[in-house]
């Protein structure tokens, strides 16, 4: 019978169904959480490496709500009591496909299968009431439905939940209408639901599609940033992007279902959306990635970031946004935020209402501040840099020629370091030492030994460091890297006596004010969105992020509050007690939060809304309307930069 299916699974497959069914009965199965149980007799793993993640129904109504559900819902809604119509509605719906590449164990399918059976339901109950009565003959079929997983075990549990699924809902049928049926057994045929690599296939031939029509793609592909890819995943990535994208050895893994999806949809009647790391609109990846998207799509809806739990066994939080992507259209855009949506004219790349012009890294500030500077770079094998203990024990001859050394453990966590410095230093203040001309001497070996010319020839002065960076005057002090569990980035000013290393981040000459504007909200925003992580952690880019950061004209007055407001967070830095680390706290942190010291917070949330003030007369709405702000400023600075 070409209409019904043989359901046959693998030894290992049926042992752990059986398992899972064990936990709590098979009568209380809900398809929508099958994989959420198949996970808890899964190793730990074999999930963690085939990434069978299962997603909550609420998060993934988020994704087909505004996918295709909503549309539905409101033509639904403006044919009642037209039954020409409904009916075309109900033709409709029996033509769509649905195609998750990614599927894991199928709840995105499962979701969309139960959410148009009922919608159908209620089609054919309006029917009843314009006509008297009503023939049930069903439109949404199984064979609507297709996917791509890896893991052939999770491929089975795919097939299995969508019959799950299509009974209960032919029971659901039963308990609304009584005398209409729909028979579970023989089985329906399911669409393709296809065991392989999603990035190697060609999705075309796995659901094929003409430009009219109407197909939907969605999913919760897996995350992996490019630090966290083994070879087989960068293997995978070059496959897709070896031609087409210079730089795409730095994207997250996620990257290459955006592009299938992309080229998949061009110039057709489809559409996706996809539940995605939200690095992917932040840092550089946004200027590598999203030029090649936007040639051919634009985002049609997105939410913007936060945090996202399943009901797995090992409930993982991480921070996603979803993106929906469709081909250029006059029709409304939705930006979500907390639940709830604003209709805007464009969704930038960086989900925020603007423009798709991307942040491009700049070599001279654009808006005329004093350039921020890398820190110095010993390359001395360690032997010009001295940690305390080391310190407490050096000759007084040879501490009075070293100076702190700052980084950015030194900084926020209060560890100290040292370093022996002798720029602008004579000679003869040191060639008589004994203990000095030992160390240049090991730092002479340690560079003749490098296979880097430019290194070699620093053998000729194993007296500085490799790199240095330094000038008499105050500097303000930007830690590379700062944790992603602090509502602010701990920044510093410091006299001429400090030395600065590399990779940290410095601005000499700089004015107080400034470091007030580097540490509101403001400048925080664009730099967890311009910025983007090293690992989860912020990354502060002197050419990415300050250099591009924009400033409006501020006033004397203005400078002169900001610069008191700054003041009293350095004052109160120095009265309460402990480090940076310890008064910042991790507020943000998914588990085990600890709070900001109250009285520093008080002073930054004071500190914001002067800067706020300087941006907008009037209060903002949100962290949303504040990036959309700095985006159209950047686009006014870039362009009258020409």
């Amino acid at each position: 019978m070409s209409g019904y299916a043989l359901v046959v699974f693998s030894k290992k497959s049926r042992n752990l169904i059986i398992e899972a069914g064990e936990l709590i009965g098979w009568d209380k199965v809900n398809p929508d959480i099958l994989g959420s149980m198949l996970q808890a007799v899964a190793s730990e793993d074999k999930r963690s490496h085939l990434g069978m993640h299962y997603t909550s129904v609420p998060n993934i109504m988020k994704v087909i709500k505004p996918l295709f559900l909503d549309d539905l819902r409101a033509e639904f809604k403006n044919a009642r009591g037209d039954s020409d119509r409904l009916n075309r509605l109900l033709v409709r719906m029996g033509k769509i496909k649905f195609m998750d590449p990614a599927c894991g164990s199928g709840n995105f399918l499962i979701i969309t299968y139960k959410e148009l059976r009922r919608l159908e339901m209620d089609i054919y109950e309006e029917l009843g009431k314009i006509n008297g009565s009503m023939i049930y003959t069903s439109s949404i079929d199984l064979g609507q439905f297709y996917g791509i997983e890896i893991e052939d075990f999770a491929v089975d549990v795919t097939r299995l939940s969508l019959y799950i699924a299509d009974h209960q809902m032919n029971l659901e049928l039963k308990r609304r209408y009584g005398d209409y049926l729909r028979e579970t057994l023989p089985l329906h045929k399911v669409g393709d639901i296809r065991c392989g690599n999603a990035l190697r296939l060609n999705w075309d031939k796995i659901l094929p599609h003409d430009k009219d029509d109407e197909v939907y793609l969605f999913g919760n592909p897996p995350y992996l940033g490019a630090r966290d890819q083994k070879d087989y995943h960068k293997k995978d990535m070059e496959y897709i992007f070896s031609k087409k994208i210079k730089l795409f050895k730095n994207l997250d893994y996620i990257s290459g279902w955006f592009y299938l999806a992309t080229k998949y949809i061009y110039k057709s009647n489809a559409k996706f959306a996809f539940v995605t790391t939200n690095s992917i609109c932040q840092g550089v990846q946004v200027g590598i990635l999203w030029p090649k998207l936007l040639d051919e799509v634009e985002i049609s809806f997105a939410y913007t970031p936060f945090n996202w739990g399943n009901n797995a066994k090992k409930n993982a939080n991480v921070i996603i946004s979803i993106i929906g992507c469709r081909n250029y259209s006059s029709d409304k855009k939705l930006l979500y935020s907390n639940d709830k949506y604003k209709i805007v004219r464009n969704i930038s790349p960086y989900l925020a209402e603007g423009s798709n012009e991307v942040v491009i890294a700049e070599r001279k500030p654009l808006q005329g501040l004093p350039n921020m500077l890398f820190g110095n770079m010993a390359n001395d094998g360690g032997y010009l840099i001295f940690d305390q203990k080391r310190y407490d024990n050096l000759p007084m001859s040879v501490k009075k020629l070293t100076k702190p050394l700052i980084g950015s453990k030194e900084y926020i966590r209060g560890s100290k370091r040292y370093c022996l410095w002798l720029y602008k230093i004579s000679d003869r203040e040191y060639e008589n030492n004994d203990f000095i001309m030992d160390l240049l001497k090991k730092v002479r070996e340690h560079r003749l030994k490098s296979k880097r010319t430019a290194t070699k020839k620093l053998a000729e002065s194993p007296e500085l460091f490799g790199e240095i960076r330094y000038e008499k005057s105050n500097f303000v002090f930007i830690p590379e890297v700062s944790s992603e569990n602090r509502e602010y980035v701990p920044m510093g000013y410091f006299s001429d006596y400090s030395v600065v290393v590399a990779p940290n981040l410095q601005i000499y000459d700089a004015p107080l004010w400034l470091l007030g504007l580097l540490e509101s909200r403001m400048h925080m925003l664009w730099l967890k969105n311009i910025g983007g992580t090293l690992g989860t952690s912020f990354r502060y880019s002197a050419t990415l992020v300050y250099n591009t950061f924009p400033v409006p004209e501020l006033s004397t007055r203005r400078k002169n509050e900001i610069e008191e407001l700054i003041g009293n967070i350095l004052d109160i830095r120095e009265e309460e007690c402990g480090t940076l680390a310890e008064l910042y706290g991790s507020p943000l942190a998914a588990k085990n939060p600890k709070p900001m010291n109250p009285r520093l917070l008080e002073a930054h949330k004071e500190l914001d809304k002067v800067v706020d003030r300087a941006y907008k007369s009037t209060d903002f709405k949100d962290d949303n309307e504040r990036l959309a702000l700095l985006l159209n400023m950047y686009s006014e600075m870039v362009n009258k930069k020409g």
